[in-house]
């Protein structure tokens, strides 16, 4: 793209059928007075404009992450005397099972819930249902085997079961024996390791996946961020 170019504007139907618009920016309007514009620069040069308006009080716009190539975009308006702060964040609710034998643990290496609760909140971006099941090489073994018709045991699986009424449901399990080996292997602390799976399978019941090479670059990027504000180290360092 030359300097002289001009970024071009196209309207996309319910059908997915593609216009192209011959405009310099785009505006959003909706009946209440919203109105959202966007402006692109020429070329590489310059910057692009996202300004939002409203008829009263003062236009707001939230940015949250959705899927890995997904960015969900939400317009309000702050009235005066109402905080940003009073949104509610979303809410989790931890459920922690325990059915790793007693022989593959001899001592206690699972972190409590409270930590648990901290590493999955940080990775939270919607209302959500978990429960977070540790297991032991026979049954990591078969779920691995039922579900992904792969005969070993994998370090962390999940399950999606309901989507309904906003919130979502499912679990999230670790195979604890295999993360203790995979830590030892690595040269990677146990904490860092299972923070990092904790992480890595909350992201993955919201809709995050790294079957190619852009969504796995996506995704490892959502990780090293939320780690990185928990304390711990690029988990994909080599």
């Amino acid at each position: 793209m030359t300097t002289n170019e001009q970024p071009s504007f196209h309207a996309i139907d319910g059908r997915g059928r593609s216009r192209e618009l011959k405009a310099e920016a785009i505006t959003v309007r909706w009946p209440d007075g919203r109105s959202l514009t966007l402006a692109l620069p020429f070329a590489d040069e310059g910057e692009i404009e996202l300004q939002a308006e409203a008829s009263a009080g003062v236009p707001v716009i939230t940015l949250k992450p959705g899927a890995c190539n997904l960015v969900m975009l939400d317009v309000a308006v702050l009235e005066e005397g109402v905080d940003l702060d009073d949104e509610p964040e979303p809410t989790l609710t931890l459920t922690v099972q325990n059915a790793v034998p007693e022989e593959e643990e001899r001592k206690r290496l699972r972190p409590k819930k409270k930590l648990l609760r901290q590493w999955a909140t940080a990775a939270l971006m919607r209302d959500a249902n978990v429960t977070l099941r540790w297991v032991g090489e026979a049954e990591g073994r078969k779920l691995n085997a039922d579900f992904r018709d792969k005969d070993y045991a994998t370090n962390v699986l999940t399950f999606v079961y309901d989507e309904t009424d906003g919130a979502l449901t499912g679990d999230v399990v670790i195979c604890l024996p295999v993360v203790v080996r995979e830590a030892e292997a690595q040269g990677k602390s146990l904490t860092a390791h299972l923070a990092h799976l904790v992480v890595h399978g909350m992201l993955h019941l919201q809709g995050m996946d790294h079957e190619d090479p852009v969504e796995a670059e996506a995704m490892e990027a959502m990780e090293r961020e939320i780690l990185a504000s928990l304390g711990f180290p690029d988990p994909y360092a080599e």
